[in-house]
């Protein structure tokens, strides 16, 4: 594929073509010489979905340097230039957060799959189940009506990478309340 984009930019700056003209050419080289599998291709051609689930997946951040996300450029705009606080909360803040209750001395796993995260702005009508308040974030958690979803979170080698392996499995599967908590386990 990348011999058939070279040659076709090589051709395409010997014929002073312009940009435009260049990017319309290679992309129909891309997109006419690529492989695909079977199964896409007849997703692509009928729309069909590859895969019909009755169960939701959720990623699982639970390792202490997992990734975050940066909030909106516009609301990072809107913030003090001296505010540290620029990242989204993810999954693992919000199990942090979990009411003091005793039905939420579950681990982050439990969590994970048992609760859905909505947002304290969306009103829902009617829900099956109570709406329940984080302490500080402005979310709400609500337990899933049908199954419970499955988990995925990230893997480790237990030989090569032991350290990131065990806080990784002891971060999902330990009912703690803060990071704190599970360094004083240790």
């Amino acid at each position: 594929m990348s011999l058939l984009l070279q040659a076709n930019h090589k051709e395409c700056r010997e014929e002073n073509m312009t940009v435009r003209e260049e990017m319309k050419k290679l992309t129909g080289i891309f997109f006419n010489h690529r492989q695909v599998s079977v199964q896409k291709a007849i997703y692509r051609a009928t729309n069909i979905p590859l895969t019909y689930s009755s169960r939701g997946f959720v990623f699982v951040p639970a390792h202490s340097n997992s990734y975050k996300f940066l909030k909106p450029q516009n609301v990072l705009k809107e913030m003090d230039p001296n505010d540290e606080n620029i990242y989204m909360s993810h999954l693992a803040d919000k199990y942090f957060d979990r009411p003091k209750e005793p039905e939420f001395d579950i681990c982050m796993a439990d969590f994970a799959s048992e609760y859905d995260i909505v947002s304290v702005k969306k009103s829902i009508r009617n829900p099956r189940t109570p709406i329940i308040r984080l302490q500080t974030l402005n979310f709400a958690v609500k337990k899933r009506c049908n199954r419970n979803a499955i988990i995925q979170y990230p893997y480790f080698n237990r030989e090569t990478d032991r350290e990131n392996y065990s806080e990784n499995l002891l971060s999902l599967y330990l009912p703690i309340r803060s990071r704190d908590d599970f360094k004083k386990t240790l």
